[in-house]
């Protein structure tokens, strides 16, 4: 028999700390009331067990401590709870159990994580794992990746969908949000807590370019010139040159994918195209507007083969460029931080990607719902340039009756000279006005407004004109509570006070960012540099939950960190160009974004640079030229299906009746189709509330065991019942659809298909394939022309037969936060398919009151009749 020892029952207040060095291992461990501390020697490693399937993992050196910043992401605290945990020492492991999870202490001092059962999860390892003060990369933490799929990180504009084996910079940029959890198809998810720039698996190794190819290159596209072959040469080195294009040849050791990473400036910058060629594949292309430091990309390569190997790196002032890769068999998850003075981070369980999220939203905080009208549909441009002309469009669109609830003013409307949230009264002479006449069109007002403050007399005001970071940096010091307390009264008097209902916090990277070593509240910028974003938005929630306790917060933001969903916050992907490349990376980059745990996310539907017009020569009219009308066509169905939908574009006039009939048209039939789902839209927000579940999710969020999803990323969920496939070439009329296991029923011509294969459907410009699972019942509404318009027309709840099914419908005010105190309605379906019965039941009724306020359904099993009836709250079944 094993010797045993069992440290048990960490309730007991008089268990004194126990030192154990017993002989089994070699490392000496001490229990506290929440975990254990081991040292190791070289290392001191510290975990906590916050609940049976969360532990806490910090590792940092001898006579040192893990550095005290503040954290603004997790709200579960080991201090709040007491789980009960056991710790035995055996053959050299220390093994430390919850109810759910075991975490195995291997005599080499890595982390193995188990499930109750000894079902393996996930490992340490040692090989890039350190704790090195003063080095390029302080700290690193590195996992053996398994047989599974890892989505996550945030947003990122890669066409990476599967982050296993890929290499990745995590830095806040616009169109690149930093959000470092990760979540596994094997039953678990890592947040890694380190507010600095981070690599995820940083390349090992680089790939080196000489002037001798470059001559070769050239040489060999020019080869039939003739006499002019010399002259030409010499004109396209020059060229090349001045593109920054090299060139060099690659033999690989290793048959298989290789990650490559391509690294840029370290500074804001603005176009110049990126470009991988591996004998003239593409692996790496990226021509926005806004250039990141760094891009992702993968190709199979065949061992012994050489590979000519192009790149291009276009208007790049500070550095040629460095191409990075790492070999197929790196077979590890790393993180990688600039700063820090231990490895630090989280390990969730959950038996599915749903559990784990719903997991890490309890460690780091649940998504409050929004007003029902956030929903809706947002009409906004860059930008209306003055009162009357917001005013004219939105009368326009309830004119032309086009379903709408919100409108948005962009910036500039500030005094001229400026930057801050004050209205230019020449343009804008009486904004409470304004916000009047939007709310008596039932729309709700949104106005963009930043960190960044040039306005000196604004910020003297407020006694803020000593909080920027740095001495030519306009952004604010909002690591500094005065600071959030002082520029959210500033906001507050500009906005709310006048009625706006919703803050656009536009260029929370920041945009402009200070340099490194700037001093903020809690540290130097480089330390603390990505959560910016969470702590903007901090300051808009709380001050606004504090001065308005029962109104709903909506902020739309354009960056984002861990645990700013708990802030009533949907970020968007930044400034996207209109080019189908760059519309196909919008999926997979919000699907990561959500499974980051932060499920409310959009884009601007059609691309920010639209046209020659608005810095994008791709195209020269954007109402006009074809192509891009077809873009924006298939841009816009993908925004219907978006968590929140909404159409933006620089200098651009976005309203739909702006462009050819034909688009009015199809934009009209997705707007109504979003309303008429309204119903199933609002219920499934009630469920990330309540459940943490994710409005918009890639296959594998519902089907993790089949490696046939993991890397779909054109295809998504919306909600838990409807699937959605997108388009995302130009003039392609039919798509290959994957269907998981199951059946499944076409919504537009409800055709029953069997799952577990890829089906051909159509795809006609004015339709995007939709498909519904059997045993799915689906609530939709009638035609409205805003989110809470009143109604007689009765509710439809749909029928999807083949199996049981069940659905809560949610029902509350649509505004306030009496959600939270319990007063909303709840009715609660469930169809019994061999008995062909619907079973009706009133749940929770704290606000419609069924019995005094029935409400009138229509019954309509798909293939089936229809039928009418006003639900009282009385139990009642309905034969189909």
């Amino acid at each position: 028999m094993n010797n045993l020892k069992s440290l048990f029952n960490p309730f007991c207040l008089g268990l004194a700390l126990l030192l154990f060095s017993c002989g089994h291992s070699k490392f000496k461990i001490q229990e506290n009331k929440h975990g254990i501390s081991v040292d190791m020697g070289d290392m001191i490693l510290d975990i906590q067990v916050l609940d049976e399937s969360i532990v806490h993992v910090q590792k940092y050196l001898p006579n040192t401590s893990a550095e005290a910043k503040p954290d603004y992401v997790t709200v579960l605290k080991a201090a709040d709870v007491a789980v009960p945990f056991k710790v035995r020492e055996s053959k050299g492991e220390i093994k430390l159990s919850t109810e759910s999870v075991a975490v195995m202490i291997t005599d080499d001092g890595n982390i193995e994580y188990q499930d109750a059962e000894g079902k393996y999860l996930v490992a340490e390892t040692n090989d890039l794992t350190y704790v090195k003060p003063g080095a390029e990369r302080e700290v690193s933490q590195a996992f053996v990746a398994g047989d599974e799929a890892l989505y996550g990180l945030g947003q990122y504009q890669s066409n990476i969908l599967n982050w296993r084996g890929q290499s990745n910079r995590m830095e806040q940029f616009n169109q690149e949000i930093v959000v470092p959890f990760l979540m596994s198809t094997n039953q678990y998810g890592i947040y890694w807590h380190n507010y600095s720039v981070t690599d995820f698996n940083e390349p090992q190794h680089e790939i080196e370019f000489d002037k001798e190819k470059m001559l070769a290159f050239v040489k060999k596209q020019d080869q039939d010139l003739g006499q002019d072959a010399e002259n030409v040469i010499k004109h396209k080195i020059e060229e090349n040159k001045e593109r920054n294009i090299r060139v060099t040849t690659f033999t690989p050791k290793k048959t298989g994918a290789y990650s490559f990473m391509i690294e840029s400036d370290k500074s804001e910058r603005m176009r110049g195209e990126i470009r991988l060629l591996i004998d003239q594949d593409t692996v790496i292309n990226y021509k926005t507007i806004w250039v990141p430091t760094t891009h992702s990309g993968s190709k199979v390569l065949q061992a012994g083969k050489e590979y000519e190997v192009v790149l291009q790196n276009t208007g790049s002032r500070k550095m040629a460029g460095r191409l990075l890769y790492n070999e197929p068999d790196f077979n590890k998850t790393v993180f990688s931080s600039k700063k820090g003075s231990a490895i630090d981070y989280y390990f969730v369980h959950g038996k599915n990607p749903q559990q784990v999220l719903a997991k890490y939203q309890q460690l780091t905080g649940k998504s409050p719902m929004f007003a029902k009208k956030s929903y809706g549909f947002w009409q906004c441009r860059e930008r209306y340039h003055d009162q009357e002309e917001l005013l004219t469009n939105a009368r326009a669109l309830r004119k032309r009756q086009i379903p709408v609830d919100n409108i948005v003013q962009d910036w500039f409307y500030w005094p001229k000279g400026t930057k801050g949230p004050e209205w230019d009264r020449a343009k804008y002479p009486n904004p409470k006005a304004m916000a009047d006449e939007l709310e008596g069109l039932n729309m709700n007002l949104m106005v963009s407004v930043w960190p960044m403050v040039n306005n000196d007399p604004l910020l003297k005001k407020y006694n803020l004109l000593g909080n920027k970071m740095g001495e030519r940096n306009h952004n604010l010091d909002f690591y500094d509570q005065g600071v959030r307390d002082r520029y959210y009264k500033m906001l507050s008097d500009s906005m709310f006070h006048f009625g706006v209902k919703s803050i656009w916090l536009d260029g929370t990277e920041p945009a402009s960012p200070p340099s490194a070593d700037a001093m903020t509240a809690i540290g130097q910028f480089d330390e603390v540099s990505n959560a910016y974003s969470l702590v903007v938005n901090k300051a808009m929630y709380e001050g606004k939950r504090k001065e308005y306790p029962n109104e709903r917060v909506f902020n739309l933001t354009r960056s984002a960190y861990a645990g700013q969903q708990r802030f009533g916050a949907t970020s968007w992907s930044g400034d996207v160009q209109a080019t189908w490349e760059q519309f196909a990376e919008q999926i997979p980059a919000g699907l990561n974004f959500t499974m980051a745990g932060i499920p409310y996310w959009t884009h601007d539907i059609g691309g920010f640079f639209r046209d020659s017009k608005s810095m994008n020569p791709i195209y020269d009219s954007q109402y006009t030229n074809p192509e891009f009308i077809e873009l924006l066509t298939r841009w816009f169905q993908f925004g219907a299906f978006s968590p929140i939908f909404r159409i933006h574009g620089y200098v651009s006039e976005t309203e739909i009746w702006r462009y050819d009939q034909a688009f009015e048209n199809t934009a009209r039939k997705f707007i109504d189709l979003r309303y008429k789902l309204m119903p199933y839209i609002y219920s499934e927000a009630w469920k990330v509330t309540k459940n943490s579940h994710s409005l918009m999710s890639p296959l594998a969020y519902y089907y993790p065991n089949d490696k046939k999803t993991w890397d779909i990323k054109d295809q998504l969920f919306f909600g838990e019942s409807m699937m959605v496939a997108f388009v995302t070439n130009y003039q392609q009329r039919s798509k290959t659809v994957y269907l998981p296991e199951g059946k499944w029923f076409d919504y537009w011509t409800n055709e029953q298909m069997q799952g577990n294969k890829s089906v051909e459907v159509n795809a006609p410009l004015d339709e995007t394939p939709i498909f519904v699972k059997a045993g799915t019942i689906l609530p939709t509404g009638p035609k409205v022309q805003y989110a809470t318009q009143p109604t007689d027309e009765p509710m439809t709840i749909r029928i999807y037969p083949g199996k049981d099914a069940q659905y809560v419908l949610y029902l509350d005010d649509n505004e306030s936060n009496d959600y939270e105190k319990g007063k909303y309605s709840e009715i609660e379906f469930s169809y019994n398919d061999q008995q062909n019965t619907l079973s009706i039941n009133k749940g929770n009724d704290q606000y419609l009151n069924l019995t005094a306020n029935p409400i009138k359904l229509k019954i309509e099993k798909v293939g089936g009749s229809a039928q009418q009836l006003m639900f009282n709250g009385q139990k009642t079944q309905v034969t189909l």
